[in-house]
């Protein structure tokens, strides 16, 4: 296999990172990136992708149930634990929320590639410079996904769940920026998949805004501001 191809190194990144690669070629690829820089370069620019990707996705605490069968297969819930044994335990649970939220995100890439992707590049091609919100709805499960070229000014939405809009209104995708009153996107329709065209650029609106949003309004309000709460709320990160 030659690997002087930017988009073969590209692939084999991608799919290192998201863990889609077998055993065999995992370690070829690891063997690779110690005496080839372009695929170091490759692999790097993947584990940043990876690393925005899983800050879209709040950590997620596991449920007393998951201790309950960790206790249950490592034979531990019998014994009484240690006090140093509890402040371990105390101190990983934070950390596996985290990588919980991390492996919801790979989970969309890696079962979805195309709800990142866009649908005009060719086959293999390296993904360009986007930004890209995930959504999540009022008991945290992904729920719309919004991505946009850095310099363009369509906005690609993926419902991911229905969205239900009461008759008389509208939903309404806000930008939420880290320091700054929320502003309009657009109106979002029910289809699965759309486009809304912004105001600019994607990097002129979208730079400074850490979070998306969505609410419902009343049909032809206008609203400058949300009238209430949100329904879908989710960070906005930029892969590049």
């Amino acid at each position: 296999m030659k690997y002087d191809h930017p988009e073969l190194l590209d692939r084999l990144a991608a799919a290192y990172v998201f863990g889609t690669l077998g055993r065999l070629p995992r370690r070829r690829f690891e063997r690779l990136v110690r005496s080839n820089e372009a695929a170091a370069r490759a692999l790097r620019t993947w584990e940043m992708h990876g690393a925005a990707l899983a800050a879209a996705v709040p950590p997620v605490q596991p449920s007393p149930a998951v201790w309950a069968e960790v206790e249950r297969r490592t034979g531990a819930a019998p014994r009484p634990r240690p006090t140093a044994q509890r402040r371990w335990r105390d101190w990983l649970r934070p950390a596996l929320g985290f990588a919980f939220g991390l492996l919801v995100a790979v989970g969309v890439v890696r079962e979805q590639p195309q709800w990142v992707l866009p649908s005009d590049l060719p086959e293999h091609a390296v993904l360009p410079a986007s930004y890209v919100g995930l959504m999540l709805d009022a008991a945290g499960k992904p729920a719309a996904l919004a991505s946009s070229r850095r310099h363009g000014v369509e906005l690609s939405v993926k419902l991911l769940q229905p969205l239900v809009v009461p008759e008389g209104a509208e939903a309404v995708l806000w930008a939420l920026p880290k320091d700054g009153a929320p502003f309009r996107l657009g109106v979002l329709r029910t289809d699965a998949k759309q486009v809304i065209t912004m105001a600019g650029t994607s990097e002129a609106l979208l730079a400074a805004v850490g979070e998306l949003a969505v609410s419902i309004e009343p049909v032809g309000a206008a609203a400058a501001q949300p009238s209430g709460g949100f329904v879908l709320r989710g960070h906005c990160v930029k892969l590049w």
